[in-house]
């Protein structure tokens, strides 16, 4: 998805983005500048599914094409809020300084996968992965999610299957309350390097569109 039209859908992505997760609709406001801010990223890229009569094609700039899912990443800043929490943890998990900045020193941040309720378990949150992974060029791809029980949710078992393993477990960020899985995929070999690991629907069809730049 070219930036411009990201731009110009990025109220119906939050939405969408605030269904996924539950959340209410006082925090669209600050999901929404957080998501705009996070496209001036250099490097940004974005995967979204569409919804589309299987006789066209898909198009995210065709509002008449509903948005069913996002993926979006981009090279991890350093000095960020998310490089200076993970820097955290991964000190807090025995990494020497240098050692948790040689970690975070070539990654891209997987920072949201999102696939709208009612489209879930359909493949879309796998298809759209293997687009943004296509596309992301730094070393490491890394992500947060949160944690469960037996660790074999939807989100957790898609993960898995496209390599990530665990950089952290029972992270807790001082935003957030709940604890999370900080994983991670070598772009190479599509699993973690070992020095990673600190330890611790019929008619109608929803596809991928290959983005622009």
């Amino acid at each position: 998805m070219p930036t411009r039209t990201y731009l110009q859908r990025v109220d119906e992505l939050v939405r969408l983005h605030l269904l996924a997760m539950g959340y209410g609709p006082a925090t669209f406001g600050q999901r929404r500048n957080l998501w705009a801010a996070n496209s001036t990223n250099p490097g940004f890229t974005a995967s979204v599914a569409v919804e589309h009569a299987t006789a066209q094609s898909p198009d995210p700039s065709a509002p008449d094409q509903k948005l069913v899912g996002v993926a979006y990443g981009f090279p991890g800043p350093p000095g960020s809020w998310w490089y200076r929490e993970v820097h955290r943890g991964l000190r807090s998990a025995g990494l020497s300084p240098q050692d948790a900045t040689d970690i975070l020193s070539d990654y891209d941040e997987i920072s949201e996968v999102h696939v709208l309720p009612g489209h879930q378990g359909h493949g879309i949150g796998h298809l759209l992965m293997d687009d943004l992974l296509s596309r992301l060029r730094c070393g490491t791809s890394l992500l947060s999610t949160p944690e469960v029980d037996d660790g074999t949710n939807a989100a957790w078992s898609l993960y898995r299957s496209l390599g990530f393993r665990d950089l952290l477990r029972g992270f807790h960020f001082t935003s957030d309350p709940r604890p999370f899985g900080i994983l991670a995929r070598d772009r190479r070999t599509g699993t973690p390097s070992p020095r990673d690991c600190a330890g611790a629907a019929d008619q109608r069809t929803a596809s991928c569109p290959r983005p622009g730049p």
